[in-house]
């Protein structure tokens, strides 16, 4: 889990951490799905004074995080045991899952349990990657799909959802988007940018897209 560590820079806007971090209240009661090292364990704790739980798999990783959290569980949030492990209904005021759902075999089954956790008036807050980004659509015009040791087309993401898809995903969790925000990074400026010359029609027909330099999607999402 070393290569999805973080630095925190809460002045930073155009960061999925960040724009989770400030949606959380001071005191509240956390459950982080999937916390790596612990990064935003440490703040949530140090800076907002949270109870946090938290779930990861990668056992050094786990190590770290779990000098900052009240409850830590080995294991891999695909199978349930986690959820036995926490299960107080309607104990959380927020569950994150910070470039997590990607990650999931069964990411329907995850959100489905967690919203089990959350008090009625709790949040669930996720961050995704843009599939649809600019970039992306560029290497499928020339036939390429090229996976990377980070970002977009990660190596390790096994699910990928543009805006409809993932409302849907949502309605069957039992879930509904409130809060939406932006992540944005511009076309031929990410780790998929094309190494070949691209077509000026083309470039100029994306351009007009609305959200295809939208790198990452964080949405905010209360029980429906």
């Amino acid at each position: 889990m070393g290569k999805y560590n973080v630095n925190i820079n809460m002045n930073n806007r155009n960061s999925s951490h960040t724009l989770i971090l400030e949606q959380i209240k001071p005191n509240s009661f956390v459950l982080e799905m999937g916390c790596a090292t612990g990064y935003m364990t440490k703040y949530m704790k140090e800076k907002l004074g949270c109870t946090v739980d938290v779930i990861e798999k990668d056992a050094a990783a786990l190590m770290q995080a779990k000098q900052y959290a009240r409850g830590a569980y080995h294991g891999d949030i695909d199978t349930d045991g986690w959820f036995s492990h926490y299960k107080i209904d309607g104990s959380y005021d927020y569950i994150l899952f910070a470039d997590v759902l990607e990650h999931l075999m069964f990411p329907l089954e995850a959100l489905t349990l967690t919203n089990k956790l959350l008090k009625d008036d709790g949040k669930i807050i996720i961050s995704i990657p843009n599939i649809c980004h600019n970039d992306i659509i560029i290497k499928l015009f020339y036939d390429r799909f090229t996976y990377t040791n980070l970002g977009l087309l990660d190596s390790t993401h096994i699910h990928f959802w543009g805006i409809p898809d993932f409302a849907e995903l949502l309605n069957k969790a039992g879930l509904k988007s409130t809060y939406v925000e932006e992540v944005k990074m511009p076309t031929q400026g990410t780790e998929q940018r094309a190494d070949f010359m691209v077509d000026g029609r083309l470039m100029n027909l994306l351009m007009n897209r609305a959200n295809g330099e939208v790198y990452q999607w964080v949405f905010t999402c209360e029980k429906r």
